[in-house]
C-alpha cells in the first residue's frame, strides 16, 4: 500500500481525460492460477499445483507448469485470456525451459534437450515442430526469428571441453545446414563450466 496509494492518487486527478489501460494481473495463490482485471479476482485452474507464470507477448496466452503429485513431472499447460480456457498445446510435454517469442505467439521449449516450438491451430499455440537437437538453453534473439542456443561441453579424458554457442531460424526443423556457430566458450583451469544457461539481451537487442 506504501507503494501504490500515492500512485493511485495521481491517476485519480480529474485533470486527466484519456481512460487508462486495463491491466490485469496473472498470480498463484494456494498452488493455484488466478487472475485480477481492474478489482475482480478469478480462479483459473482448480485441481493444479501451477508455478513459473509467463505471458505471451500480446497477453493473449498465459503458459505455466503443472506440477505432479510426485513434484517430479512438469507439464506445461497454456490459458487463453480469450476463451478463458486451459488447455495443454501437445498431449504431454515434460519441461520446466519455455520462452514465448518477443513478437508474436510462438512458444519454444526444450525437453530431453530437443528444442521444439509451437505451431498454430484454429488460432492458438498448439502442437510443435522439432527445431534442433542437443540443446542445453536458448534464447529468442529480439527479433522474434532467431535463436542463441548453447549446448553442454563434452567431458575428455584431459576435462571438460568447451561449451559451443550456436545461431539458428526458428524454422530449422532439424537442418544442421541452417545452423551457424555463434560463438565457443573456453573452459581451463582457470574459468571451469560444463554449460551455459540464463541468457540476456541488451536493452537495445544488439
Amino acid at each position: 500500500m506504501l507503494i501504490f496509494l500515492p500512485v493511485l492518487l495521481i491517476l485519480h486527478i480529474p485533470v486527466f481525460s484519456e481512460q487508462l489501460p486495463i491491466i490485469n494481473i496473472a498470480f498463484v495463490l494456494d498452488n493455484q492460477l488466478w487472475m485480477k482485471e481492474e478489482t475482480k479476482e478469478y480462479q483459473l485452474t482448480r485441481d493444479k499445483e501451477v508455478v513459473n507464470l509467463k505471458w505471451s507477448y500480446d497477453g493473449g496466452f498465459i503458459a505455466y507448469l503443472h506440477i505432479g503429485e510426485k513434484g517430479d513431472a512438469s507439464q506445461l499447460w497454456i490459458y487463453d485470456t480469450n476463451k478463458k480456457v486451459n488447455y495443454k498445446p501437445y498431449d504431454w510435454i515434460e519441461t520446466k525451459n519455455y520462452k514465448w517469442s518477443p513478437t508474436n505467439q510462438p512458444l519454444a521449449y526444450t525437453s530431453n534437450g530437443v528444442l521444439n516450438i509451437t505451431q498454430k491451430q484454429d488460432g492458438i499455440p498448439k502442437g510443435f515442430e522439432n527445431v534442433v537437437l542437443g540443446v542445453s538453453d536458448f534464447e529468442w534473439f529480439p527479433n522474434g526469428k532467431e535463436f542463441i542456443v548453447s549446448s553442454t561441453a563434452n567431458l575428455l579424458p584431459t576435462g571438460w571441453g568447451p561449451i559451443p554457442l550456436f545461431k539458428l531460424p526458428f524454422d530449422t526443423n532439424l537442418d544442421s545446414k541452417k545452423v551457424e556457430h555463434f560463438y565457443t566458450i573456453e573452459s581451463d583451469k582457470d574459468m571451469f563450466a560444463i554449460d551455459f544457461c540464463y541468457f540476456k539481451w541488451s536493452n537495445d537487442g544488439n
